[in-house]
């Protein structure tokens, strides 16, 4: 008898644990838009701080009472945190908001590390006047890249002449979060290109990929004056970069090196 009275006990201990349902979307609350720094890639040296705008357009028929909270998400359990919200309604009938909070954003204090550039997603939650809400996940994607930058520290000569062979090099670097320093990003592909004295159009001469140290060296012919300069398109994780110009005076006239 006394078996049967605990296990009466313990089986009305688990029907009595209550169920926990996950928030979810209710009434007519709308989402309009969401944007991070803009729209814009946002781009993060190895040392750098930097402060984003998040910004969230909704719209309810009682109007909006809050954005809370936000969160922006990226790989490898990378988490930025929005500060306050500020919602400002606008139009004629008060229904549409615009709210508006930021992000502090930094490669130092081991905030963020190398693999968590790419790919981010903002997850939100809206409250409407009269009690709606809007729930997401993923409410909108925006792209948290490493810096790169092309160091002509080895240019091509300032003079030559005319079919003589201009070695052109640079290095290619990108910011390390890690270690908060830059390091050669050995593996990218550049492109070397050149435009002719007097000209506005560039033409790509040809490709280089970087090695160990990040250098991208190529010979080309000097046909013609005019300036080099080399462009690396960046990818997922790695913001494109533009070097400076290199000026060439070619003695005597010549074609274009590209032809």
């Amino acid at each position: 008898m006394a078996l049967c009275t605990v296990a009466a006990v313990g089986a009305a201990a688990v029907v009595l644990v209550p169920a926990t349902a996950p928030e979810s979307s209710s009434g007519d609350t709308a989402l309009l838009s969401v944007s991070v720094d803009g729209g814009r890639t946002v781009e993060l040296g190895p040392a750098e701080t930097r402060t984003v705008t998040v910004e969230v357009t909704a719209r309810d028929d009682s109007g909006i009472r809050s954005v809370d909270p936000v969160g922006l998400w990226g790989p490898n359990y990378a988490a930025l945190k929005v500060g306050r919200m500020v919602c400002a309604p606008f139009g004629p009938d008060g229904t549409t908001s615009r709210c508006t909070g930021e992000a502090t954003v930094a490669a130092t204090a081991r905030a963020l590390f190398d693999d968590q550039a790419g790919s981010w997603f903002v997850d939100l939650r809206i409250r409407a006047n009269d009690g709606d809400r809007y729930l997401s996940k993923n409410a909108a994607g925006f792209s948290l890249k490493r810096t790169a930058r092309l160091d002509l520290a080895s240019a091509a000569p300032a003079r030559a002449a005319v079919g003589g062979a201009v070695a052109v090099r640079a290095r290619l670097l990108r910011a390390d979060w890690d270690d908060n320093t830059e390091i050669p990003q050995q593996g990218a592909v550049a492109y070397l290109q050149f435009r002719p004295a007097g000209g506005d159009t560039w033409t790509t001469l040809a490709a280089a990929t970087a090695d160990a140290r990040g250098t991208l060296a190529l010979n080309v012919p000097a046909r013609l004056s005019g300036t080099y300069q080399w462009y690396a398109p960046g990818d997922k994780w790695t913001t494109s970069a533009l070097s400076e110009q290199l000026p060439l005076e070619v003695d005597g006239s010549g074609a274009h090196p590209g032809q």
